[in-house]
């Protein structure tokens, strides 16, 4: 497994974990330091593509309202 594989896939695990921890600067730390080291588009796509369909109704909604910059 490739690195940038391997920094992917720990990038969706602290993702998830911060979400669901209902830490949003967690979240947001994990996502820049993501930008920062695999680019924008790898971190949108494992936002987006990868982590979104792993969430429950709840986990979507807090997601969305950090998003907006509401605390759920």
């Amino acid at each position: 497994m490739s690195l940038d594989t391997q920094m992917t896939l720990a990038l969706l695990q602290e993702l998830l974990m911060a979400l669901r921890a209902n830490d949003a600067d967690g979240y947001k730390s994990w996502l820049a330091l993501g930008i920062e080291e695999l680019g924008r588009d790898v971190a949108g796509e494992v936002e987006s593509d990868w982590m979104v369909p792993l969430l429950v109704e709840e986990e979507r909604d807090r997601l969305i309202g950090w998003q907006l910059g509401v605390s759920l």
